[in-house]
């Protein structure tokens, strides 16, 4: 009921934007009659504001124009956003005049709200491309004065500078403008000083800003929670002061900055949460004493990347990807983390032979990391194991695992692929009911019959097993994979297979019924080493399929009595 009143008023109030703007030329009565009908103008200020939340902020400045009461709501609402589509509109270069009064008529309502002292400003956004225009950037400096004199709480800017030797836009050709458009002699944006010394900021989030501390000045951001720096240059003193002006931060996030050589991150008690990717120069990141329970570091390997986490006992969430990190030093930190529950690691390629004890870990990935060829796994509250890689030595104890994912790309270095992929998957008989296994090709988990008169059923407690086929190598048959599949598996309660066939994404899934298992004498000699399990050959009782073209959109679906449902399926 709230949302169709919600889409109601939306509605009504375009209808009187179109109405006052559009036809500009209604006398009198006219006007009077759509003051009659306007019911939305009565309500409280803050449900007007929460209205105009959900209306494009061009259509909000335009709601000024309507009467004293929209021109008082639109002179106190508390979120401003300004984006290319204002300050580079469509034809500027044609319409300055009318492009600077619009710029002109934004930048006195900001002036007006920070000298009459009005509600402070909820949020401030401006993400837009920039000539290297001093008009224009001088305009875009003052926005930010006056949000940060309004006392705004959340501050977002995605500003990029872009040439620095174009004359005045308002002589520029339209395709002088596109050429001058590609220039990136100067990529940043000279973030204003005043920013990092703004009491009211709670989230600050910056992209293609340059970070200077002039030397008279201190970072004192009391009141920031949540800081995002994306794009940004700056120096390790910066950041470091930056940091350390912080004392109620709570989450940070540093990705894709140049020229910051170090991070140190001591004593920031509110601290919870930090995210660091991919910053060009980036050699060390320091922690010590923090409460941090989330943490993740992603730095690519072009030069060694030193960590040094200290006394974070409080760590629950560990995320490494592509990080320089070793065998011998991962195992050490991980005892150091007597509450760490998740443990992710992806493309770490110093990684060969890992080896994890933790009595708190419940999930735990890994990724990619290709030169790793032993992983031992001692983690009795383990629940979630995810692996992506080659073929590994895997020992494991962990009683309490459910879900396992696998997906394994075969090497043509490795012999005995299939015993040794019959051996691994045997790892997770006694823990895993659920399991998913990805494969490069459907040759390989094809067991031959004289292996399986070998060795016992790898997986003889799983109930429930999905397999990926990234590629299909002909001849193809659903029944032969069922066939494999069922004597990896015995007993299991559903099964789903997926794959591409000529050009289509397939899926088809299986639902089995089982009826009292009874022993015949020649279960040994058709199903093996499957004793003291009964074949399933000889206790399927009904089979419920499912076929799924074309991600999903048509399916079919059909009940199968009996072991000779093999029989019936392609």
């Amino acid at each position: 009921m709230f949302l169709f009143l919600r889409i109601l008023c939306i509605h009504i109030l375009n209808s009187i934007l179109r109405t006052v703007l559009v036809q500009e030329s209604f006398d009198i009565v006219k006007k009077t009659r759509i003051d009659e009908m306007d019911m939305i103008s009565e309500l409280p200020e803050p449900i007007l504001h929460h209205i105009l939340s959900f209306l494009p902020f061009k259509q909000v400045a335009r709601t000024c124009v309507l009467s004293k009461k929209w021109e008082e709501t639109w002179r106190t609402y508390p979120v401003f956003k300004i984006d290319e589509s204002i300050l580079f509109p469509k034809d500027w270069w044609r319409y300055q005049n009318k492009r600077m009064k619009s710029l002109n008529f934004l930048e006195q309502t900001l002036r007006n709200r920070h000298f009459k002292d009005l509600v402070c400003m909820e949020k401030f956004s401006m993400e837009t491309k920039l000539f290297a225009d001093q008009e224009i950037v001088s305009f875009v400096d003052r926005c930010i004065s006056y949000a940060i004199g309004n006392n705004v709480k959340k501050l977002k800017l995605g500003i990029y500078a872009i040439g620095n030797n174009v004359k005045k836009l308002g002589i520029l050709s339209k395709r002088r403008h596109k050429l001058e458009f590609g220039l990136k002699s100067n990529r940043w944006y000279d973030l204003p000083p005043i920013v990092l010394c703004a009491k009211s900021i709670e989230v600050l989030k910056l992209r293609g800003c340059k970070l200077e501390l002039p030397r008279k000045i201190n970072v004192k951001l009391a009141s920031l929670r949540r800081m995002h720096l994306v794009e940004v240059y700056s120096n390790s003193h910066v950041i470091n002061n930056l940091l350390a002006g912080c004392p109620l931060i709570e989450e940070i996030g540093i990705s894709n900055c140049e020229g910051i050589e170090s991070v140190e991150l001591f004593g920031l008690e509110r601290l919870i949460d930090i995210r660091i990717a991919d910053n060009k120069g980036l050699k060390r990141v320091d922690m010590k004493k923090l409460n941090v329970s989330s943490l993740s570091i992603c730095q690519p390997l072009t030069i060694p990347f030193e960590i040094n986490i200290t006394i974070c006992t409080n760590l629950k969430s560990l995320r490494f990807v592509e990080a320089y990190i070793t065998d011998e030093w991962l195992c050490q930190l991980i005892y150091e983390l007597p509450l760490l529950e998740c443990l992710e690691l992806c493309h770490c390629k110093k990684l060969k032979s890992i080896k994890i004890s933790s009595a708190s870990l419940k999930t735990f990935s890994i990724f990619g990391c290709m030169y790793v060829v032993e992983l031992k796994i001692d983690t009795l509250n383990l629940t979630h194991f995810t692996y992506d890689g080659g073929m590994i030595f895997l020992c494991l104890n962990a009683l309490a695992l459910s879900n396992v994912d696998l997906s394994l790309f075969r090497s043509n270095f490795v012999p005995f692929w299939n015993a040794k992929f019959i051996e691994l998957l045997a790892q997770f008989h006694k823990f895993s009911e659920m399991l998913s296994l990805r494969v490069s090709k459907n040759e390989e988990f094809i067991v031959s019959k004289e292996l399986r008169q070998m060795i016992p059923s790898p997986l003889s407690s799983c109930k429930h097993l999905n397999l990926r086929i990234d590629t299909i190598s002909q001849p193809f048959s659903i029944a032969k994979v069922v066939d494999e599949l069922l004597w990896i598996a015995p007993h299991i309660k559903t099964l789903s297979i997926e794959y591409f066939l000529s050009g289509a994404f397939k899926k088809t899934s299986f639902e089995f019924s089982y009826k009292k298992p009874l022993v015949y004498e020649d279960e040994i000699s058709s199903c093996g080493n499957s004793f003291p399990l009964s074949c399933w050959q000889y206790c399927i009782e009904k089979v419920k399929l499912e076929f799924n073209d074309c991600e999903g959109n048509s399916t079919k679906g059909y009940s199968l009595e009996g072991r000779e449902f093999l029989e019936k399926i392609y």
